[in-house]
């Protein structure tokens, strides 16, 4: 069993979650709708009580519900997100504009639920003398998925950052319903492709947790493997990409390769480069042999030490303090009002990590000394992912040198009906997945993406700081568009 919690269901739920919320110990987790086999609406409440225990509250929707976004403002998206997908209302939300919609989307039509969809999205104007607008995208000039930057700016100073994304909806939760439990991998693979494997763990975990079958040790080892290396792969190269936003180039270019080197070590010993295909319910696909294991372990050893060189030289380099030096700040306060997660929470003082708080798989059996800054810039979102790396790379090399013999996967009585939830730590941040299975197919899956968490902090971080400096605040964040838009 994994990062679970307990599920209280019945009239009450948003109150009791509303509750802990305004108490000052609890995290919102996700807010979610779902159709029950009546057609009957609910609406789902997931918080983290104390940092060590999920709690999931569900409460039939009668009407419209009251919005829990004063107790706890990272609700804002989700409550908006329910209004549009589910037809809900939403009493006392701030400002309950659509999120998920866009102008040209058809009247009287909300994909999870007949309804009525209206109104046109409306910027924040800014007055005052010498402001002016700038709009960013949300075509990009290069490989990047949609998304709308609107600034208000004085001269190169920003005042105020509005986002707007959804642009690429894929609506791969809809796409999850009538899907065979053992066929639901690649979907969860495709959320968002540079964290696949982190997702299809997350899904698997949620099933076993949902069926209560418990995932053999050597199958445990192998899956840490495979989540240590994606952080890797992941970390390596947004340290790499911040340094390309300052034209530090060597290192920039050095990334890419030591990259590519993990890349390919993984494609000689697993037949897959991005693990994909690997994770399924009760364990993993592919066997790792000793001679491979070890060999896999070799690479990892050798890309953390050339990149723990290039790490204290680029910490080292003036001119890249000099950018990346209280640039922008991301305060605790703000992170935590917002139940902001991942290397930009640990960035600004928040210690929370699934892998210490709410320890699933392999890492039950670990003990594991997050690494958190207070600063909350971009240096100190660096920093994070440079001594995550080195963490990843010393899990990996113990999990190789441990590796327990026996078998991969087990069985699971996956024809069933049951329904369960599970977070995993994600390169970036808490994932969580929910599904509800019905004779052996999926009947209800949501996925709460690190991004879709995130996103709204990052406008939080710009006031004060020069135009210029987007770019690199916005990779030192790295959030996936394609993770949100799920």
């Amino acid at each position: 069993m994994s990062a679970v919690g307990t599920h209280s269901k019945g009239a009450g739920g948003r109150r009791e979650a509303s509750v802990l919320l305004a108490a000052g110990n609890t995290r919102l987790v996700s807010i979610f709708g779902s159709i029950d086999d009546d057609g009957e609406r609910w609406v789902h409440y997931i918080v983290d009580v104390d940092s060590h225990e999920y709690r999931l509250f569900s409460e039939q929707v009668k009407g419209s519900i009251a919005s829990v976004t004063a107790a706890a403002p990272g609700a804002a998206w989700y409550e908006r997100e329910l209004h549009d997908l589910f037809g809900i209302e939403v009493e006392g939300h701030p400002s309950l504009q659509p999120l998920v919609f866009h102008e040209s989307w058809p009247a009287d039509i909300h994909p999870r639920r007949k309804g009525q969809v209206g109104g046109d999205y409306r910027f924040l104007k800014v007055q005052g003398e010498g402001v002016c607008e700038v709009p960013v995208g949300p075509v990009h000039a290069g490989i990047i998925e949609p998304g709308h930057f609107r600034f208000s700016v004085v001269g190169d100073t920003v005042l105020h950052l509005e986002l707007r994304h959804f642009y690429t909806h894929k609506g791969i939760e809809a796409h999850f319903e009538g899907v065979p439990v053992m066929s639901g991998m690649m979907l969860a693979e495709s959320v968002s492709g540079d964290n696949c494997f982190a997702h299809a763990v997350a899904y698997c975990q949620a099933l076993e947790n949902a069926f209560g079958v418990s995932v053999p040790p050597r199958g445990r080892a192998l899956r840490l493997i495979g989540l240590e290396l994606e952080r890797m792969l992941a970390h390596i190269a947004d340290v790499g990409a911040l340094c390309g936003d300052v034209a530090f180039t060597v290192p920039a270019t050095y990334t890419a390769r030591l990259k590519e080197a993990l890349l390919q070590a993984s494609a000689r010993v697993t037949g897959t480069r991005w693990w994909r295909g690997v994770a399924r319910p009760g364990g993993v696909t592919r066997e790792l042999a000793k001679e491979d294991a070890r060999a896999l372990g070799s690479a990892v050893a050798a890309v953390a030490h050339d990149f723990a060189e290039l790490a204290q030289m680029i910490l080292e380099t003036p001119s890249v303090l000099n950018r990346f030096e209280s640039t922008g700040v991301l305060s605790s306060n703000v992170a935590r009002a917002l139940g902001v997660v991942g290397p930009v929470a640990r960035a600004s003082g928040l210690k929370a990590d699934v892998r210490r708080d709410h320890p699933y798989g392999r890492y039950r059996t670990l003990t594991l000394d997050v690494p958190h800054y207070s600063s909350g810039d971009v240096l100190a979102r660096a920093r994070i992912r440079m001594d995550e790396t080195a963490m990843s790379a010393r899990l990996i090399a113990d999990a190789v040198e441990t590796l327990p013999a026996g078998a991969i996967a087990a069985a699971g009585p996956w024809d069933g009906s049951a329904e369960g939830f599970s977070a995993v730590e994600s390169p970036r941040g808490e994932l969580l997945y929910f599904a509800r299975v019905r004779d052996g197919r999926i009947r209800r899956c949501h996925i709460k993406s690190p991004s879709f968490q995130n996103w709204p902090a990052l406008p939080l971080a710009m006031p004060g700081n020069i135009i210029a400096d987007f770019p690199l605040i916005n990779k030192s964040f790295n959030l996936s568009y394609s993770g949100c838009d799920r």
